[in-house]
């Protein structure tokens, strides 16, 4: 099947998208399992390797450089190859970052271990630009949909991740890793699982048969700083860009800090684990709720919705000043679910705001910076974790999710009134 012999409403491209949305959800549950167990332990073992906190958002910062890297590379890959080419090569880069990670933990090299985090990250970002991937094909009513159960399916690999990171501990101790080097061992065999599915599978490839529909035969648009000048021009882009950016700073900023903070008022690693596991659950396990919700009501007021989520959370992190179960739970599950909202809805509003030729250019770009900026919050969280306590990071993530609330309602009277 060529790209000139289906048509939008076609059978054949109907069952194209069913095709990608089911190999993109399976290789979306290894992939954010991975990526979770990764994260659940990478904190531990930098302030293991330093013997400090200050410095333990590096590893959030790592993974955060791998993720704004591929966010233009895997693009501008998929520009010229098409998604399976670029999410392959971005879940093989983070097996290899796996073992690498796993001997640089194991030797308790920082500089090999960061390298390691770096290119699981590149999977990470592989990850993110999947969720285009699936609105490749869907109707324009349906693209919050098929963005939000991709999300979705990384419930599975989210909260099961950091379940068995006792599990994974106890068999890489068996085998003669260190104490937290386990999990990362088996980052690297869920990333490869996904890397199969997506080299096996996704076929066709979604990207190639958009662009045989809607621009056949022309070439896709590229450049960050021209990318970041179209959001920046079109009203609905830019506030898509600012729920991006700032619904991904704030939940890394808190969700970074987590672990060190629960694990300074003496909770076990496995309880540390649940806590991360529920956070994860908020962010996926709610998607297609949130799907539903960006195509019933609209993408602004699901952009609203996620921010005030996100400072209801953010307080009651603010209030966890000795890590107590009753709020740390609730606290980072509504963390996740905020993000939830503004991610689908501010993807879905970013995607139907350009032009098919620009749109996987302006994807890229947006990632690049979100990532950027969430890096920088996660450098940054150390520091302020260290300095002045869990309360002012929570606060500062409230000041930043009211931020955008106020964006998003603003904009909503905006359209109203117009």
């Amino acid at each position: 099947m060529t790209a000139t012999e289906v048509s939008l409403d076609s059978p054949e491209l109907q069952r194209a998208q069913r095709h990608t949305l089911r190999v993109l959800f399976a290789s979306a549950i290894f992939a954010r399992g991975g990526f979770t167990l990764m994260f659940a332990v990478a904190v531990l073992l930098i302030e293991d390797m330093l013997g400090s906190s200050r410095w333990a958002g590096l590893s959030t910062v790592a993974i955060t450089v791998g993720t704004v890297l591929s966010a233009s590379l895997l693009s501008a890959y998929m520009n010229r190859r098409g998604r399976r080419p670029g999410l392959t090569l971005g879940y093989v880069l983070a097996f290899g970052g796996g073992i690498v990670a796993t001997f640089g933990a194991q030797e308790s090299n920082l500089a090999v271990f960061l390298v390691g985090l770096v290119l699981v990250g590149m999977g990470a970002g592989a990850s993110n630009l999947a969720r285009y991937a699936a609105a490749d094909l869907a109707a324009p009513e349906a693209k919050s949909k098929a963005i939000s159960l991709i999300v979705f399916a990384s419930t599975a690999g989210a909260v099961g991740g950091p379940t068995i990171v006792g599990i994974a501990d106890d068999i890489g101790r068996d085998v003669g890793l260190n104490e937290n080097v386990g999990p990362t061992a088996a980052t690297g065999l869920f990333l490869a699982a996904a890397a199969a599915i997506v080299f096996v599978w996704l076929r066709p490839d979604p990207l190639v048969l958009i662009d045989g529909l809607h621009h056949p035969g022309s070439p896709r648009q590229s450049g960050f700083l021209r990318s970041l000048h179209l959001m920046w021009s079109h009203p609905g882009a830019r506030l898509a860009l600012v729920a991006l950016v700032i619904a991904q700073a704030v939940m890394i900023g808190v969700m970074a800090m987590t672990p060190l903070h629960m694990r300074a008022h003496d909770h076990d690693v496995s309880v540390i684990g649940l806590v991360i596991g529920t956070h994860t659950a908020g962010m996926y396990a709610f998607a297609p709720v949130a799907g539903w919700a960006s195509d019933r009501f609209g993408r602004v007021r699901s952009i609203s919705f996620g921010s005030a989520v996100l400072v209801v959370a953010t307080v009651i992190t603010a209030l966890a000043g000795e890590a107590p179960n009753v709020l740390m739970f609730p606290g980072l599950y509504l963390l996740g679910l905020g993000w939830s909202f503004a991610r689908v809805a501010g993807s879905a509003l970013l995607t139907e705001s350009v032009d098919v030729a620009e749109r996987v250019s302006v994807q890229g770009a947006a990632e690049l910076l979100a990532g950027a900026v969430s890096g920088t919050a996660a450098l940054a969280s150390g520091f302020i974790l260290d300095m002045a306590g869990f309360h002012i990071l929570s606060m500062i993530g409230t000041l930043a999710a009211g931020g955008l609330l106020i964006a998003g309602f603003s904009r909503d009277r905006l359209v109203l009134s117009g």
